[in-house]
């Protein structure tokens, strides 16, 4: 079990363990495929930031993820609006548009959302994403902070 406080001030992600290797994180409303919860009932942008970059991000690419709900056609529009060029992005969208009829929820892995989750690109973001941050949030983007970073785009998505 990780604490995973932002979302709200409390909540757990469940990780499943097999011969002492990770295999699933069950994320609730932590983690997305491709997004993050949001904070409006009682939730910190900074403490979820916090919690990602530091509990997520080391995880193994392999670990599967099960989010509470399915984000995932919205989430990768708000990833598409700000990241334009990011083929693995557009790719997984079309191969939602193309499975939604046959499959109830495109399980991703931790790999597959570093590459179309914006929150998970915090540490190396494409300069389309900077630039696009930069020009479009409210907030003071620090130059090579992945928390600033990480903020401002849960900002921008509480809007979006």
């Amino acid at each position: 079990m990780l604490d995973t406080p932002g979302h709200t001030f409390c909540h757990v992600c469940l990780k499943l363990v097999e011969q002492e290797k990770a295999k699933a994180l069950f994320t609730g409303d932590t983690l997305f495929n491709a997004g993050v919860g949001n904070c409006y009932r009682g939730g910190d942008p900074e403490i979820l930031a916090q919690t990602v970059l530091e509990q997520i991000y080391p995880l193994e690419n392999e670990i599967l993820l099960y989010p509470g709900h399915d984000y995932l056609e919205s989430n990768l529009k708000f990833t598409l609006s700000l990241d334009p060029s990011n083929q693995d992005a557009i790719d997984t969208l079309e191969e939602s548009a193309r499975l939604q009829k046959d499959v109830e929820f495109l399980t991703t892995n931790l790999g597959k959302e570093k590459k179309i989750n914006t929150f998970l690109q915090c540490d190396h973001p494409s300069e389309d994403l900077k630039k696009n941050v930069q020009k479009k949030s409210d907030l003071k983007l620090l130059p090579n902070d992945p928390k600033s970073l990480f903020v401002s785009l849960r900002s921008l998505r509480d809007h979006w």
